[in-house]
């Protein structure tokens, strides 16, 4: 099995053991969607970017869900195997910056 950013696995297993209640099936914290980049053709760069912050926010919803009072142990447990710390790259995040939002500079303009 390969590295999988987002702990997929984990996730799959807590889904699978620790089914959520009906309550909190309502809670948007377990709602979690990623989108196909490679139908939508997105540059490696920002896609890497992407995932940066996904993995960022993943695991600090884990985290929160960890922290929850209504969390079993089990839970607990493989909240805490979903953590991850993002691909770090300083010059992709430039690259990303100047090639996809920098460029977009004075693109857009407010209505008035």
């Amino acid at each position: 099995m390969g590295f999988d950013p987002f702990g997929g696995f984990q996730l799959k297993v807590f889904l699978a053991m620790v089914t959520p209640t009906p309550e909190r099936q309502k809670d948007i914290d377990f709602l979690l969607i990623l989108e196909n980049a490679k139908i939508t053709n997105v540059d490696k760069d920002l896609l890497d970017q992407i995932l940066d912050f996904m993995v960022r926010d993943f695991s600090k919803y884990a985290l929160q869900l960890y922290h929850k009072p209504s969390s079993t142990q089990m839970q607990m447990e493989l909240c805490m195997k979903m953590i991850r710390k993002p691909a770090v790259d300083e010059a992709r995040y430039e690259r990303v910056l100047s090639n996809h939002v920098d460029a977009l500079k004075d693109v857009y303009e407010m209505n008035a």
